[in-house]
């Protein structure tokens, strides 16, 4: 099970945390991939938004159990978020072979292109396309790249590869994502395993507040149509009303850009990101129909929705089969639900998914201090291999 570690480490050399969907580190873990994979039996199978897909023989020419994650990383993010997921399916793989044989259904591994959404304004972009459910949208990143400009120029260099199949693959039986939890639960309970019931209901927003530029020393305090102080003031209102909301829902705002962003020019425009989340459907509708009323009273701002994910239920067998694989060997778990959104939202509406967490140290993700001990890493993979060997081998 080192070898999880020593992939780990080749995977993420060189500050490689910002695997961008479509960037060149993004292509070149995606490429190592498919090369690993082959090295070790799979058929490697890459789509038309750069999935990549490596499937394993089994004993039947059926439908394969699935298991993975995401290539994708936030901007400076993590060596742990959805890599381990990838990295841990392929040792879990690797096991099941080594101490099992062929299985009697194959095994696919998959690594979804994109979920983060921190390139281009669009998320979970590799599983929508998967399961056909993807709206084409014209979409640049920052430096005004398109979406469709960039896929095609890195997932063609993927599809050119030696013996790599080019297509969408069919769907799997079911799908087990291996992920590290990104919260304190574990931590603070001192479990090792989550299993997860569900995933949050998730919206996402840009609010761009309209101003007028104007010069920083001439301009009298009362005669401004500053932005930033129009924002500013907007931001802590909207901060107050979610402190007031559902205790578990959750309200950030992420990102601000400011134009001209000159320091003695009263700011033309303040855009911010919001994102909100909640354990239902119900309560996220009921805090955002308030955040709306409140934007819309300032008549200098305008909403456009970004992200809406509805509040998911992952699959009770799985997880209740994962509990009594854990029970047996001897690994202390707790049930919860996600707070974070992964590709599993999107796979469950088709196939019987379920997640496998493992402890984040102090809860921290989405950052370079993110950390997870090697134990409790290799302990998800153990669960993984066990549960896609039950499943593998049913009926």
């Amino acid at each position: 099970m080192s070898q999880l570690l020593d992939l780990l480490n080749q995977f993420t050399h060189q500050h490689n945390q910002n695997r961008l969907v479509y960037n060149q580190d993004w292509l070149s873990n995606q490429r190592a991939l498919i090369l690993l994979g082959q090295r070790n039996g799979a058929t490697a199978t890459v789509d038309d938004y750069g999935n990549v897909y490596l499937d394993f023989p089994g004993q039947m020419n059926d439908r394969p159990v699935a298991t993975g994650s995401h290539m994708d990383t936030v901007k400076h993010g993590g060596r742990y978020d959805g890599l381990y997921g990838v990295l841990g399916g392929f040792c879990a793989i690797q096991q099941i072979y080594e101490q099992h044989g062929i299985p009697k259904h194959p095994l696919r591994l998959i690594s979804f292109s994109e979920e983060e959404g921190s390139r281009f304004p669009a998320t979970f972009t590799g599983s929508k396309y998967y399961t056909g459910t993807l709206q084409t949208e014209v979409i640049s990143d920052k430096q005004g790249i398109t979406f469709d400009e960039a896929r095609r120029l890195a997932v063609t260099q993927l599809q050119q590869l030696p013996h790599v199949k080019t297509q969408r693959v069919s769907l799997p039986v079911t799908f087990t994502e291996l992920h590290i939890e990104q919260g304190p639960r574990l931590a603070e309970s001192h479990k090792k395993i989550g299993l997860v019931t569900g995933i949050v209901a998730q919206k996402r927003y840009e609010v761009t507040v309209h101003g007028q530029a104007n010069h920083a020393g001439t301009t009298p305090m009362i005669q401004r149509q500053d932005a930033i102080a129009t924002a500013s003031a907007l931001m802590a209102k909207l901060y107050a009303l979610a402190a007031k909301a559902a205790e578990d829902l959750t309200f950030t705002i992420g990102e601000i850009h400011v134009s001209p962003n000159v320091s003695n020019v009263v700011a033309e425009s303040c855009r911010f990101t919001i994102d909100c989340r909640a354990n239902t459907d119900d309560q996220l509708t009921a805090f955002v129909t308030q955040m709306l009323q409140l934007l819309e009273q300032s008549k200098r701002t305008s909403v456009i929705e970004t992200l809406c994910v509805s509040a998911t239920r992952l699959s009770d067998d799985l997880r209740m089969q994962n509990a009594a694989l854990a029970t047996q060997m001897n690994y202390s778990y707790q049930t919860l639900f996600s707070g974070a959104g992964h590709d599993s939202q999107i796979m469950s509406s088709f196939v019987p998914t379920t997640m496998i967490f493992v402890p984040s140290e102090a809860g921290i993700s989405h950052t370079p201090t993110e950390y997870t001990k090697s134990a409790d890493l290799l302990m998800g993979v153990s669960l993984l291999a066990n549960s896609l060997f039950v499943q593998a081998n049913g009926e």
